[in-house]
């Protein structure tokens, strides 16, 4: 069956989605790590892209060169995914702060449907009947890990808008990331990319007044594994399979991200695992499972047709 579907097969590498695999594995555990930082949502975020905008330079190397061959349109927005980046990871650490989990991960979980929305105006990307019905499957999941813990309590309205506000950031720098995607080496993009955000934040802690140092070893350790892990492997992960993969298709592979963290809390901090969480692990795969056999199945309609 591959031999046929050989051009198909050339256009969307299989490497592709083990990138996605690995992307939103790491991506999913930035909140394991945030247990482990005692310091304010913009300081973790600052820092975060700092370093690891600092630490991917060296592998872009001579190719930054490419960003001085952009336009002006492109460089501002490339500024303003950053910004969006920046203002993403913000408001989505102080969600959980100000909420429950379940209730943070439940109003971020619109971001697929913002997505494909926005995709298809924008990119004229095909919302599919498999598309959708992944959609409703990765949300029902959420919603099912999370329905025993959701809350409507007033005094958490402000972290559940705060992920509601952390959702539309995301779908807007992912919208941005796959127009200069086309334009940019994924290093390239990347570095420039947490350069912007992490400016941005650090910007920010100066102009409210929260420390940028003076933080416990513990502290330190977790702004360090928050820019290897869900940032350079994850969201950079994530942005190379944007060259290949529609932005709405990798929203709901974020999805995931549910799951994979709560396997990881069950081990490391011992968190149960009840069966509606069970229910929605099985449906949150059911999703994945769906979205990508969506290509074989797009592929021998095409070869048929």
């Amino acid at each position: 069956m591959c031999a046929p579907l050989a051009t198909r097969c050339q256009a969307l590498p299989r490497f592709v989605f083990l990138f996605l695999a690995v992307g939103i594995a790491a991506a999913s555990q930035s909140g394991n790590i945030i247990r482990l930082a005692e310091a304010s949502p913009l300081a973790i975020a600052a820092w975060r892209l700092v370093i690891a905008s600092a630490l991917l330079a060296p592998l872009a190397g001579g190719r930054l060169r490419q960003l001085g061959r952009l336009s002006r349109r492109d460089t501002g927005l490339l500024v303003l995914a950053g910004l969006a980046l920046a203002a993403h990871f913000v408001s989505w650490i102080a969600a959980v702060q100000h909420t429950t989990v379940a209730n943070a991960a439940i109003f971020f979980a619109i971001n697929p449907v913002i997505t494909a929305l926005a995709s298809h105006l924008v990119f004229g990307e095909r919302l599919t009947p498999r598309l959708l019905g992944s959609i409703a499957l990765g949300l029902f999941g959420v919603v099912a890990i999370g329905v025993s813990d959701f809350s409507l309590d007033r005094s958490q309205l402000r972290g559940d808008l705060l992920a509601v506000l952390s959702s539309v950031l995301f779908t807007a720098y992912f919208l941005i990331g796959k127009r200069l995607r086309g334009r940019l080496d994924n290093a390239v993009y990347v570095t420039a990319l947490y350069g912007v955000a992490g400016a941005a934040g650090f910007a920010a802690l100066f102009a409210t007044g929260v420390p940028a140092a003076g933080y416990s070893p513990t502290t330190w350790l977790a702004f360090l594994l928050m820019a290897l892990v869900p940032t350079m492997v994850g969201h950079s992960s994530m942005n190379y399979a944007l060259k290949y993969v529609g932005a709405a298709r990798i929203s709901v592979f974020t999805l995931a991200e549910p799951l994979l963290a709560g396997l990881v809390a069950f081990f490391a901090w011992s968190e149960p695992v009840r069966p509606a969480t069970t229910l929605g692990y099985l449906l949150i795969c059911a999703s994945v499972v769906v979205l990508v056999r969506e290509k074989q199945v797009e592929a021998v309609e095409e070869e048929a047709g």
